[in-house]
């Protein structure tokens, strides 16, 4: 098939690294591939794939975009064309290009009215789908990488300076609203053990006020974020929204105990106990902290799940299957 791959965001959060390493998966499998997106990303291509920069976060309304975008469509001339994120649908439902049309729901939307256009939506959760009604509804989980070697417990305590008696516990993602960490932060007490906050974003400077006097440490970007969660006791999710967290897949690829609030993703695959609403997130985590060898039996069948379907291999040939069954 030739495919065209379009992304408008420009960041290096789920939906772009999705988008790289779907379109490289597919063009490792000998489709024909072209990517459409901002010239920061040319370098995360393979040789296989024809990349065309376009700055897509000017105004989904704008001429200019959208003369320019209807141009690389039609020189590329795709039989699927397939938009990554609620922007690049807008975009590609406006200008109604040639060829089948596939667009993937990244988070929870307001509207997910341009969906309707297309010929197939994917969402990456059962949850980011709800309301849309649509005769070609799919889910196709974001796969991660297998997991890097670990550190070691003793590794992980020294580095961030934790006494070898505590609990530690990690949360991973952007310092943003969405993510629920001042919520996490003012639950968080000695009971816990010790949070390492992963990541960096806006809301760090508040987060670290936050903070003070509490277990908690804010240790901003880490290059190695997927080792240490070999060496963590549990990972844990304050989030409002998600649609599927990558984080949380390369937490259950690496075997670790995840609590997280019912929010898309979380509520398909952890178990009942695992989930909890922000008023009885606390409870949840002392209740896993309090038995980790019960904690990860009860998540031992989605740990082996998530060995087998929380793969780039796996996201790349459903999405593949997904355009077959548009020729059928």
């Amino acid at each position: 098939m030739n495919i065209c791959q379009i992304m408008a965001g420009d960041d290096d959060g789920g939906l772009e690294t999705h988008f790289l390493e779907l379109t490289n998966g597919l063009a490792a499998l000998g489709e024909r591939l072209t990517a459409i997106a901002h010239q920061r990303y040319a370098d995360g291509f393979h040789g296989a794939v024809r990349f065309e920069p376009l700055d897509l976060t000017r105004g989904r309304r704008n001429p200019l975009l959208r003369r320019r975008l209807r141009q690389l469509l039609a020189a590329a001339a795709p039989d699927v064309v397939h938009a990554q994120g609620g922007k690049a649908a807008a975009l590609v439902a406006a200008i109604r290009p040639a060829g089948r049309l596939v667009g993937t729901v990244h988070n929870v939307k307001g509207s997910l009215s341009a969906y309707r256009r297309f010929d197939a939506v994917i969402g990456v959760s059962a949850g980011v789908l709800d309301g849309l009604n649509h005769p070609r509804k799919h889910v196709v989980y974001n796969g991660v990488q297998a997991p890097p070697p670990a550190l070691t417990v003793d590794q992980l305590r020294h580095r961030f300076a934790i006494p070898p008696q505590r609990t530690v516990t990690l949360a991973t993602g952007r310092l943003v609203h969405a993510k629920g960490y001042p919520r996490l932060i003012d639950l968080w007490d000695d009971s816990l053990g010790h949070l390492l906050i992963v990541g960096d974003g806006p809301q760090r400077a508040a987060l670290n006020a936050l903070a003070a006097g509490k277990p908690v440490a804010l240790v901003g970007f880490q290059a190695d974020a997927r080792a240490l969660m070999g060496a963590a006791d549990l990972m844990v999710f304050a989030s409002e929204r998600e649609g599927f967290s990558y984080a949380m897949a390369e937490a259950l690829r690496a075997r670790l105990p995840v609590v997280s609030t019912p929010v898309p993703g979380a509520k398909d695959v952890l178990p009942a106990s695992h989930l909890a609403s922000p008023a009885n997130l606390k409870a949840a985590v002392a209740h896993c902290l309090a038995d980790l060898e019960a904690a990860r039996q009860r998540m031992q069948s989605v740990f082996d799940w998530a060995e087998r379907a929380l793969t780039v291999d796996c996201m790349v040939r459903a999405t593949r299957d997904v355009y077959r069954g548009l020729a059928a």
